[in-house]
């Protein structure tokens, strides 16, 4: 099988700031048609490298990479005129803090078809017929009030409806939603999840799922990559992965995702100690002040494994 059928692929990306690595040789790929969960504490890097393949990461941040193939296109290969069209038309984006994205005094039907105009080169009474067809389908039963409101007009689940209306709006391969139900309660965030799986199966977009919940990616993810400090330390099916997680941070993470059963007095379960911002490119294990397994190579070496695209960085079978 071509691997360029795959939605994205990434080989041996780095991410520096001046002499600071903040992500190292990281490899993934994205299936086409499939939701894939990028999870990990914050400060893991999932957002610098979730911005490095949709040609959105910071001027002041050096990119190094093998390849970076999104969407149909080797970004490394082509200039930067033709990324930028390129990720206008074929990548929908919904950001962090998505619910203040929305400038709060335009109205909605002045921003939501900019990005259609501009990259496809339509008018604007075609893009508010697009955007009211798409807000009926992300579930508003009066798109033509909503295109009339102002963002500050309506709930934050009704705001991030919007924005994934927007997202949909050059009908796009990709869909790259960073931490899309921070901020929402329990109950609206389990209808936005819905209606990304809905958008997934019913169009075949592929979504990249960033996220901090590990819980929230099993239940909605194809695949999964897990990231640590810069690295990917597992990755693989998610059902592979929840079945037999074989990092010892993996394991940490599924242990601590809460449970139904938890009484409100009870605090939730956290890994002690915290996200290293240094030393990433260090041959050793990044895990290792945090690990219960640690052994004295760790500091020297972390093995690679991978059987049926199951992988894992760890000095454990």
């Amino acid at each position: 099988m071509n691997e360029y059928n795959n939605t994205v692929i990434v080989r041996n990306l780095s991410i520096k700031d001046g002499d600071k690595t903040l992500v190292s040789k990281l490899s993934m790929d994205i299936e086409k048609g499939e939701i894939f969960g990028l999870v990990g504490e914050s400060g893991s890097g999932k957002t610098l490298t979730a911005k490095s393949i949709i040609n959105l990461l910071p001027d002041d941040l050096v990119l190094i990479a093998d390849e970076i193939y999104t969407a149909g296109k080797s970004l490394l290969t082509i200039s930067e005129n033709e990324r930028r069209r390129h990720i206008g038309n074929n990548v929908g984006y919904i950001p962090q803090n998505t619910i203040y994205y929305l400038h709060p005094m335009i109205k909605i039907k002045n921003q939501i078809g900019d990005g259609y105009i501009y990259h496809k080169k339509r008018s604007k009474s075609e893009a508010l017929e697009k955007a009211f067809a798409l807000l009926a389908k992300v579930g508003f039963d009066n798109p033509e009030n909503i295109l009339n409101f102002y963002p500050w007009q309506l709930s934050g689940g009704m705001r991030q409806r919007v924005n994934i209306a927007m997202a949909l709006m050059n009908d796009p391969k990709l869909i790259v939603a960073d931490e899309p139900t921070t901020a929402l309660d329990s109950t609206v965030q389990r209808q936005v999840m819905e209606l990304f799986l809905e958008i997934n199966k019913e169009l075949g977009i592929s979504i990249l799922l960033i996220s901090h919940d590990l819980g929230l990616v099993k239940h909605y993810s194809n695949s999964l990559a897990v990231m640590y400090a810069g690295q990917i330390a597992e990755s693989g099916y998610t059902k592979d992965v929840f079945a037999n997680p074989k990092h010892p941070y993996t394991q940490l993470l599924i242990k601590i995702i809460p449970s139904l059963k938890i009484k409100k007095s009870e605090p939730l379960q956290e890994i002690p100690g915290y996200v290293q911002d240094s030393g990433r490119d260090a041959p050793g294990c990044l895990f290792i002040k945090r690990c219960p397994y640690v052994m004295e190579e760790c500091s020297k070496h972390a093995e690679e494994h991978e059987d049926k695209g199951h992988y894992y960085k760890c000095n454990l079978n």
